[in-house]
């Protein structure tokens, strides 16, 4: 610790002169100040040799850094000091490694890490990949509520938010109507009629039969999505408001048993019509002939895109998604406990081997690694089941220049994986039910992550690439940018805690953003990366 020695005077009637108290210890000096030894700001009182010293601090020099300092400091007011050097900023990087260097020593300075921004193959805009991400995470979740009939395949196929074709240098995102490929007419046809089906097993009034009848004309419809939206459009004008329901579609449509129900007893849907054909569409005959007139042409899946929105907003009311919300919280707990079980179980037969054994230096090191790699697969399998049971869904965060960053959660072929995973394990288990090609998938959904198209396998980030990451001068528009490996994705969370100072003085820099948000997501990009990491290394380990 070192003393400042400078006088003072306190401006009384008669004034008294005191010594300043203030204590500096030598890493503060060297850290805050660069001042890196005692030497370097204490001089000779008399300049002869002797034992007494003068050490004027920063504070009586009038550049002290401290908050106290800098809050109470009033430039106008503060003469000038003919013998005070100017007030240095922190020290940076190269000061430090420069003084450093010159004592011998090798000052650690932690520099942020390159990243490599890889865009996606996509030309979808953002508010597009929102809506296509909300339908995805929500059919996942409750996929097994009564009346959802997708199969698994169909729940994959909702992975590839931009669809499975690579963008095409011909395709023109300046019109509006020309849209990025999505699922098949197939995937839309088992999204509506599973939609209709939970609305129909929660109904108990007439509606039930106009709902039934309308998804069997969808069923009829040959996967032909003109005429799903036609079975679509009747199904609105027969429960849609009264005061809406036009008078010819009421004239088109078969008198029921419900027209003296009043709306109040039943389910009123509401939902928009398809988008506008794309602009690129030939109308052909086949294509306008089986459309009424009043019926839009539907030709590509995107354009159901607020059809089927409007679906999920009337099956949210249902009491079914109340109970399968309910019902995931138990047996997310349920799931958590074993997993706790699975993890004491091997914690205690890691103990019992060190006790029955002579400790051997050239295995004891290999072993006790293999032990915690054990322990973190099968936290890595509890993480990726959990999201099974999560009751909402959102981006991981956006960082202060409005880059914002998506996760989705893990597809059904992970989740199945880390349930045998950890089932298998407790006390009197079944045998393991791992499906035989698991080792293929991987190999496929690796090349598809690489290739950035299955999108809960890489961290999507909307926004614009930073400055001095190679970015161009035509790289200044917002786009999407794709990190698929985990150490880049660990890489991603370093440079934005460095690059962001989180781990500066609170008082230093802008307040504008919080801080404790930038925290929340750089730890959730460094858990989705060794949680990707195992997803990816399954059976290997």
């Amino acid at each position: 610790i070192i003393q400042c020695t400078s006088l003072y005077q306190i401006p009384y009637k008669i004034p008294v002169t005191r010594h300043c108290r203030t204590n500096y210890c030598r890493n503060c000096l060297k850290n805050k100040y660069n001042e890196l030894s005692f030497a370097a700001s204490a001089q000779k009182e008399n300049g002869e040799t002797g034992n007494a010293h003068m050490f004027k601090c920063p504070k009586c020099r009038g550049h002290c850094n401290c908050w106290n300092c800098r809050h109470k400091a009033d430039p106008k007011s503060t003469p000038a000091q003919a013998d005070v050097p100017p007030e240095p900023a922190l020290a940076t990087v190269n000061d430090l490694g420069t003084a450093a260097a010159s004592k011998g020593k090798a000052h650690k300075v932690k520099l942020a890490p390159n990243v490599t921004w890889s865009p996606l193959p996509t030309q979808l805009k953002v508010k597009d990949a929102e809506d296509r991400i909300f339908i995805r995470e929500f059919i996942l979740r409750f996929s097994g509520i009564p009346g959802m009939a997708l199969t698994k395949t169909q729940l994959e196929e909702l992975e590839f938010i931009a669809g499975t074709h690579d963008l095409s240098d011909d395709d023109d995102d300046d019109d509006e109507n020309v849209y990025v490929d999505w699922v098949s007419e197939t995937c839309i046809k088992s999204l509506v009629i599973s939609l209709i089906g939970v609305l129909a097993a929660e109904e108990d009034s007439s509606a039930t039969l106009v709902m039934k009848k309308a998804m069997q004309d969808v069923r009829n419809s040959g996967a032909n999505l003109t005429k799903i939206w036609t079975a679509l459009s009747s199904l609105r004008a027969a429960l849609g408001r009264p005061e809406e329901v036009s008078v010819g579609k009421l004239q088109a449509e078969e008198p029921s048993d419900d027209d003296d129900e009043s709306s109040e007893d039943r389910i009123i849907l509401e939902y928009p019509d398809p988008l506008p054909v794309p602009a690129n569409h030939e109308h052909n005959v086949r294509s306008t002939r089986s459309a009424a007139a009043d019926i839009s042409l539907v030709v590509h899946s995107a354009q159901m895109i607020p059809v089927i929105l409007g679906l999920i907003d009337a099956v949210m009311e249902c009491h079914a998604i109340r109970v399968e919300l309910d019902n995931g919280t138990k047996e997310g707990r349920e799931r958590l406990r074993e997993s706790r079980e699975v993890i004491k179980l091997e914690n205690e037969l890691w103990k019992s081997l060190e006790e029955s054994r002579e400790p051997d230096p050239s295995k004891i090191t290999a072993e006790r690694h293999a032990h915690k790699s054990k322990v973190q697969d099968i936290e890595n399998a509890a993480k990726v089941l959990s999201s099974a049971f999560s009751p909402r869904f959102s981006p991981l965060g956006s960082d202060p220049e409005g880059r914002v960053y998506w996760a989705l959660t893990p597809g059904v072929s992970d989740r199945e994986y880390a349930l045998d995973y950890i089932v298998s394990r407790l006390p009197n288990a079944p045998k393991s039910k791992r499906p035989r090609n698991r080792k293929q998938r991987q190999q496929r959904e690796e090349e598809d992550s690489q290739a950035l198209r299955e999108w809960s396998w890489f961290i999507a980030v909307w926004g614009k690439k930073p400055h001095g990451n190679g970015a161009n001068d035509g790289e200044d528009e917002p786009q999407w940018w794709g990190f698929w490996n985990p150490q880049e994705i660990r890489n991603l969370a370093e440079w934005l805690s460095i690059t962001n100072g989180l781990k500066r003085d609170p008082s230093d820099g802008d307040a504008t953003y919080s801080r404790n948000d930038l925290k929340i997501l750089v730890k959730r990009l460094t858990d989705y990366a060794t949680s990707l990491e195992w997803r990816t290394q399954g059976e290997e380990r």
